[in-house]
């Protein structure tokens, strides 16, 4: 595949070498592909289970105590039926944190940080503002009809600060959990 767009980058990196065979995909091949997939869902069942442990400890937990101090208004560890498919609340929290957890497994070495717990707090982080403050209130709001659904908090604190606790804690969790876990030796 040759052509004036591709000649002036040919040689400057990984995606342009200098030869054209080089331009296919180079997947791992045989027992290579096979350790390769492998530790890819073993990273995953660990950051879904390491995550799952920190829903129902972490999570719920800091939910008990901010409803029990008054700050919010919540159940921990509730079992009634949320919508639009009415799973219970605790299921369907273990499960999605669950996968947000097989996504840390996946990115846990790219995230900045030398510690796991560091990694953690800054997924943490991530998750807040990615899923609570924008996401959630998209798809409850527009997708589902809920009412109240604003994006960043409406960028009011008693709105904005509780769901930092929870999901600060919760990702501090798996942060410590999986890297307690995960295998050493993989990348």
């Amino acid at each position: 595949r040759s052509g004036p767009g591709l000649a002036r980058f040919r040689g400057t990196s990984a995606l342009f070498p200098d030869d054209e065979k080089s331009y296919r995909l180079s997947a791992p091949q045989g027992q290579d592909w096979k350790r390769a997939v492998q530790e890819t869902v073993g990273r995953l069942v660990l950051g879904f289970i390491a995550a799952a442990i920190g829903v129902v400890t972490i999570h719920e937990g800091i939910i008990y105590g901010l409803t029990q101090s008054g700050w919010i208004r919540g159940t921990a560890w509730g079992m009634q039926p949320i919508p639009p498919w009415a799973v219970p609340r605790l299921v369907n929290n273990v499960f999605w944190g669950g996968l947000w957890g097989a996504l840390f497994a996946l990115i846990y070495h790219r995230l900045p940080g030398s510690r796991a717990w560091l990694k953690g707090l800054v997924y943490g982080l991530s998750i807040v503002v990615i899923s609570n403050w924008f996401l959630l209130p998209l798809i409850k709001g527009q997708i589902f009809g809920q009412p109240g659904q604003v994006l960043f908090g409406g960028w009011n604190p008693q709105r904005m600060w509780p769901p930092i606790l929870i999901v600060v804690g919760y990702g501090l969790a798996p942060g410590v959990i999986y890297g307690l876990i995960r295998p050493k030796d993989t990348a």
